[in-house]
């Protein structure tokens, strides 16, 4: 049941999208600008990112065998899974749900960056009647 690092680094790269990168000089897997994990090179586990604080303390009390923080993720919005006690199909889920919010996020950013474009264009077109050109 449990994972070894090299097989939870080619699922994370199984994900559409996915490619690796270094990140801190340390390889992570991303999608497009967002990080998604990082198979941790001294810890049997996973890096992942989580929605938010709330959402980490959550999963961190729910599921104490599977999830764990080190000093070093604390002011973070991540937790670690224990390689041990983590599959492949519970890590396919949380990378599925990152992404998830990946795209959420992406999809929440994109009309308030067109909105300036549009308002730029009705000032021009009020310019142009304005002066007849």
């Amino acid at each position: 049941m449990s994972l070894t690092r090299s097989e939870a680094r080619k699922i994370a790269l199984a994900v559409p999208g996915a490619f690796e990168k270094p990140h801190f000089g340390k390889p992570c897997v991303f999608v497009g600008d967002h990080f998604l994990c990082r198979v941790h090179d001294k810890e049997e586990a996973v890096a992942l990112r989580t929605g938010s604080m709330e959402m980490r303390d959550v999963m961190l009390e729910a599921e104490p065998k599977l999830f764990y923080l080190t000093d070093h993720y604390r002011n973070f919005p991540m937790l670690l899974a224990r390689l041990e006690t983590l599959d492949k199909k519970r890590l396919k889920d949380l990378l599925e749900a990152r992404l998830l919010h990946v795209k959420e996020k992406s999809a929440r950013k994109r009309p308030a960056a067109a909105k300036p474009a549009k308002r730029a264009t009705k000032a021009r077109a009020k310019k142009k009647k304005k002066t007849g050109g």
